[in-house]
């Protein structure tokens, strides 16, 4: 077992990353904020995944704006309808900040894990949603639009670009929360901005580039022992699934119509060719069958072997794997991520695997989907958790080119010492990858 005696201390100290130091930062911004609200037609958005699974009114519910209000406690956005019989809605409390790339403490001082970092959380979806108590307490009361009661409220920081944001309300339908509302928004620059200095204390035109116009980095070494401090690494066992099919459930499911190629698939390692093809993720931030993404999924052809090493963080130890993969010519990709405690993890049977814990890939990212406790408990300054691909030199690689967005990890039913990692593909489209890690030998 591990030694978690200063865990409470550490949790605390991360939850504080969120709290009053952080607000007050923020609420020395005197100015509002607006945006303008979009929505999108089937015509105009043809690849929606969600048409299969929305709510009935989802076409012709539409809003106004969105306003960004200092507040004692973060911000208070506000909602304003088209229509005059819907509700204003507003969202008390929300902290920006945590929505805000960030450079992790660890990357401070090197200038290329610095870019890697923001440019990976930027890269990255996060998505957060208010729902039952935590919803009460952001808005205060029960918010009608269209005559739907909101039982849900979503807000989207996108993968495309600094500004390009989206805002979702759910309403229930026999039980089931469905979103009836999706909107796009461009996040006001000036405000981002802002906030993006406060929260790095660093000048955010030194990644302009790479954050409006997703300019890509160089290929360059990155030091992993300035992320974490391992302390022992040795090989374990782990049973190669690929050539069975993953199950097609939840996300999964819907996202079918978003594989272009190959177009009959039977298995995972279908996708191990650098032919797999997928919609892309087009501004505003909508997926998009006439514009196929590419991939280098050819790298992951061959497993040849996985490590397991224990690590240290601030005096709590953590989790990591090591994949190394090799392509028919002999080149090598490895595929690390750490910063976890596997006991954390879900315990699962296979056939419920889409139910798992989703990580990306990067350095201090906040998980894809998350609801806005969890959101306000993790401080990506300080999250121990990084996934990156290397080459064999350990030159950092664009997961996003090559075609996978990180891990999906669960513990298997039956034994808690086997744990089953997944490899969602480019926008969790499909999953690409299963491998059975035994740790039952691994003194941990």
């Amino acid at each position: 077992m591990k030694k978690n005696g200063l865990l409470i201390f550490v949790l605390l100290y991360l939850t504080s990353c969120s709290s009053n130091s952080e607000v007050q930062s923020a609420d020395k911004i005197d100015a509002a904020y607006s945006a303008g609200l979009t929505e999108l037609s089937d015509e105009e958005y043809p690849d929606n995944p969600d048409i299969s699974v929305r709510h009935p009114k989802y076409i012709e519910t539409t809003m106004d704006s969105i306003e960004f209000l200092q507040s004692d406690v973060g911000f208070t956005l506000v909602i304003t309808p088209e229509n005059e019989g819907d509700d204003t809605v507003k969202l008390n409390g929300i902290r920006l900040m945590e929505f805000i790339p960030t450079i992790p403490e660890c990357s401070k001082g090197d200038e290329y894990m610095s870019l890697i970092s923001v440019v990976n959380q930027e890269w990255n979806r996060n998505q957060v949603k208010w729902v039952g108590d935590e919803l009460k307490k952001a808005t205060s009361k029960v918010h009608t639009v269209n005559n739907e009661k909101i039982t849900r409220i979503d807000l989207a920081r996108n993968c495309l670009n600094s500004y390009l944001w989206e805002l979702f309300f759910y309403a229930d339908v026999d039980g089931k929360d469905k979103v009836f509302y999706h909107a796009w928004f461009n996040f006001p620059a000036e405000l981002y901005k802002t906030l993006f200095d406060k929260r790095n204390a660093d000048d955010f035109e030194n990644y302009t580039n790479y954050l409006e116009t997703w300019r890509d980095p160089e290929n360059l070494p990155l030091e992993l022992s300035r992320i974490r401090v391992q302390q022992s690494e040795v090989m374990v066992p782990c049973s190669n699934r690929s050539d069975e099919m993953y199950p097609l459930k939840g996300e999964r499911k819907k996202k079918q119509i978003a594989i272009i190629y190959p177009e009959t698939y039977t298995k995972m390692s279908d996708f191990h060719t650098d032919s797999a093809l997928f919609a892309t993720f087009s501004q505003p931030g909508f997926y998009n069958r006439k514009d196929p993404r590419t991939t280098e999924l050819g790298r992951f052809k061959t497993l040849n072997n996985v490590q397991y090493r224990l690590t240290e963080t601030e005096h709590v130890q953590h989790d990591e794997l090591r994949f190394e993969f090799s392509r028919e010519n002999g080149e090598v990709t490895q595929f690390i991520f750490g910063g976890i405690q596997f006991e954390d993890l879900p315990t699962l049977a296979t056939e419920n695997a889409n139910s798992g814990s989703q990580f990306s890939m990067g350095i201090g990212n906040h998980p894809f989907y998350e609801d806005c406790i969890a959101h306000e408990k993790l401080c990506s300054k300080n999250n121990p958790y990084f996934g990156v691909l290397l080459d064999g030199d350990n030159n950092w690689l664009d997961s996003h080119k090559i075609g996978i967005d990180g891990p999906l990890l669960h513990r298997d039913l039956k034994n808690e010492n086997l744990i089953h990692v997944w490899l969602l593909s480019f926008e969790r489209h499909a999953l690409v990858g299963h491998y059975i890690v035994d740790l039952s030998k691994v003194n941990r």
